[in-house]
């Protein structure tokens, strides 16, 4: 299952055309929050965005600003990481072996479905809080990373693996030619929705373990003294890194996954 809104293939406006529509929406956004702060009143609930940006300039002039940020950076590669990986195996040796995958399915639908909450909650019960954002994180990336996996090589068209068979086709050659370019735009479905929810995972799983270090540690602080627009400020430096990791992947689909399969 194709997960990722970016089908590839599909031609983004480019130049000064995006910039301009990008710009629009963000002006937009900008309005609709100007408007809704003048009309609430109250900063404590919501402040308005130069109140917030004030927030952001202020977090980034504080030492420990970076301490949270790599924190929660590393944290959040290293669970995306390794439920990758994991996923890529599991999603291989589905795709591949249909007795595995009947055993397997309901285990990987049982994950699927859990609560992101029961998990952040076990796991602050049986690990330390350092590692509750990565085991969290793990379990809720991996089965999304699996199915784009074993959607991809469901992809293959059998009747190619049958004339490879027929014609004894080496198995690193029908890997290159048939498996790989039907799994990889799957890879990159899976990574960029991957990606999306490793933040937003990993951040509230962050508040409820309150680690040393974190950004959601830092958001859950400034909740308890009622700073808000520092909550704001947190919540757009989450925003812009998960917008950052969006970009890179659409780069590498663009120029370097699309090229390839051509």
């Amino acid at each position: 299952m194709q997960t990722s809104s970016t089908k590839p293939g599909t031609q983004r406006p480019r130049g000064a055309r995006a910039f301009y529509i990008t710009g629009g929406s963000l002006f937009l956004f900008y309005l609709i929050w100007k408007l809704a702060t003048i009309r609430l009143g109250k900063e404590i609930i919501l402040p308005s965005p130069e109140a917030a940006f004030t927030a952001l300039l202020n977090l980034l002039r504080t030492p420990d600003f970076w301490r949270h940020f790599s924190a929660t950076l590393y944290r959040g590669l290293l669970g995306f990481s390794l439920s990758y990986l994991v996923g890529l195996v599991f999603g291989l040796y589905s795709g591949l072996n249909p007795y595995f995958n009947l055993f397997f399915r309901p285990i990987l639908v049982m994950i699927r479905s859990t609560p992101s909450m029961s998990l952040i909650l076990l796991a602050l019960i049986w690990f330390k809080s350092d590692f509750v954002t990565i085991f969290v994180t793990f379990f809720v990336v991996f089965p999304l990373v699996t199915q784009n996996v074993l959607e991809g090589i469901r992809q293959v068209d059998p009747t190619l693996l049958e004339m490879a068979k027929i014609f004894r086709v080496k198995p690193r050659r029908v890997w290159m030619k048939l498996y790989l370019p039907a799994i990889l735009p799957f890879l990159a479905a899976g990574a960029a929705a991957g990606l999306g929810i490793t933040w937003k995972v990993m951040i509230a799983a962050e508040v409820m373990a309150v680690p040393r270090w974190g950004m959601g540690t830092q958001m859950d602080t400034a909740r308890t003294f009622l700073n808000t627009p520092e909550v704001f400020a947190w919540t757009a430096v989450v925003l812009l890194l998960g917008y950052l990791f969006d970009q890179a992947i659409d780069y590498i689909i663009q120029n370097l996954l699309l090229p390839w399969r051509r």
